[in-house]
């Protein structure tokens, strides 16, 4: 559940938590300059953020599905057990 969360769901809010945090600094410059030109929070550029946070979303899974895992030519030894005690299952490489 922790590896759904970290893989899907934080890329894809990521960029509104970003987007937020500049708000806040940028309207508190503002404020500072005696100027208001930041946009309200209800203006924002949600279709640029979604679409963002969908394509930082399929780079992490992509990454994971290509670059992490054992080699194709490895062999699956499935969990037992012995003695009372499970021990896990792992890839052997082929020799």
């Amino acid at each position: 559940m922790l590896r759904q969360i970290i893989q899907i769901g934080l890329p894809l809010i990521l960029p509104f938590v970003l987007y937020g945090i500049w708000l806040k600094f940028a309207r508190a410059k503002a404020i500072r300059e005696g100027h208001d030109i930041v946009p309200p929070w209800s203006k924002g550029p949600w279709l640029l953020l979604f679409g963002a946070g969908v394509a930082l979303t399929a780079a992490i899974l992509i990454y994971t599905a290509l670059g992490t895992g054992a080699p194709p030519d490895s062999i699956y030894h499935a969990p037992s057990l012995r003695d009372g005690v499970v021990e896990p299952g792992y890839f052997e490489p082929k020799k």
